[in-house]
């Protein structure tokens, strides 16, 4: 029996030898039972660490946060472990002398509990994502540069030649000129704005600004606003019932009803009209913007909210290609999901559901 468990346990120390990520066991009292060569390149240890506490372990490195700011020993996540928290993903700076250097590293940290619920050991693992955390900061630098230095010269553009296109006679041979200015800088700004929101979205750094809404004075109102536009003398909306106040942002429900209700317009004929209809049931708001338009092939359906997703002509979409893939994420940030029915020559439906209670996701 000793034979074949000491066999077990050779098994067992080579599998973790060959793991590419960290690994560490600890005992109740902090030490090290085990530890794999990953996790002593990342920590910076020699091979004869046998014994080493935590605070040993981790001797001449500053272990910080992803803004900088130092973590206090109990606030680390194997720490945590012992006191009977399981710590999942949480990204940390070690920074330590050469030739270690500076590095990010996702750490897990679970206790393993006894018959008695008592933590027995605790196993963590450690991802060194170091490259990952420096593409998502140049990412966070270019969608600041993006937002606040292309978008300023830009809108500055724009309102030039507003102002220029008011100014012209009426038939003036400069007209169409000024119009083609207006509509490219027009696109460029939707451009802008896909980027800068898909990138955010994407990071988790889009924050709502939830606020109770009456969807029906809301979407008249968006009908309204958006005839400067669209040919909205082409869409009905029709309620059922009285519906409940729905907590969302506005914003970005004007921009998701708004691509809708764009689309549907932009791929059925007129004068094929567009429906909006708006119920509710069972906790959840649903939303559906129908048209009888071109369809969409039923090969292009589980893709059509994918980054990029191809057009219902199979063109790539105007622009990033970014509308319904934003539209799609900011339908999720709110906790509702979007699905589409299509049949080519048929038209389309798309259907919004929300929580009203803005909490529990929709499954």
């Amino acid at each position: 029996m000793d034979e074949r468990l000491a066999a077990e346990l050779r098994q067992m120390d080579t599998a973790i030898a060959a793991m590419a990520d960290g690994l560490v066991l600890y005992a109740p009292d902090g030490k090290i039972q085990r530890i794999n060569p990953a996790a002593e390149r990342l920590l910076g240890l020699p091979s004869d660490q046998a014994d080493l506490s935590i605070e040993e372990s981790l001797r001449g490195l500053r272990v910080l946060t992803i803004d900088g700011k130092p973590v206090a020993p109990e606030q680390r996540p194997t720490a945590r472990a012992l006191r009977g928290e399981a710590v999942y993903h949480e990204v940390l700076i070690l920074n330590g002398p050469p030739p270690h250097g500076r590095r990010s590293v996702s750490v897990s940290a679970i206790p393993i509990r006894g018959a008695d619920d008592k933590v027995d050991a605790v196993v963590a693992t450690l991802v060194e994502v170091t490259r990952w955390q420096q593409v998502q900061e140049q990412r966070d630098d270019l969608v600041r540069t993006v937002s606040h230095e292309l978008r300023t010269p830009l809108s500055v553009l724009l309102l030039q030649a507003q102002m220029l296109q008011r100014s012209l006679a009426p038939g003036d041979r400069h007209a169409k000129r000024v119009a083609t200015i207006i509509a490219n800088g027009q696109l460029l700004a939707t451009m802008i704005r896909d980027l800068v929101d898909s990138a955010r979205l994407e990071s988790g750094q889009l924050q709502l600004v939830r606020k109770p809404i009456d969807l029906q004075i809301f979407i008249t109102r968006l009908v309204e606003r958006l005839a400067a536009d669209l040919p909205t003398e082409r869409i009905r909306v029709s309620f059922d019932g009285r519906l409940p106040s729905l907590p969302a942002d506005p914003d970005r429900l004007e921009r998701i009803l708004a691509h809708l209700l764009s689309n549907a317009l932009k791929y059925s004929n007129s004068p094929d009209e567009v429906f909006l209809h708006a119920s509710c049931a069972d906790g959840l708001v649903s939303i559906a913007v129908t048209d009888h338009g071109v369809g969409i092939p039923g090969q292009e359906l589980p893709h059509l909210f994918e980054r990029g997703s191809r057009t219902r002509d199979g063109s790539q979409q105007k622009a990033l290609g970014l509308g319904l893939y934003i539209t799609a994420m900011l339908v999720r940030a709110h906790g509702g999901r979007i699905e589409v029915e299509s049949e080519v020559g048929k038209g389309s439906v798309f259907r919004v559901y929300l929580p009203v209670d803005g909490a529990a996701p929709v499954r």
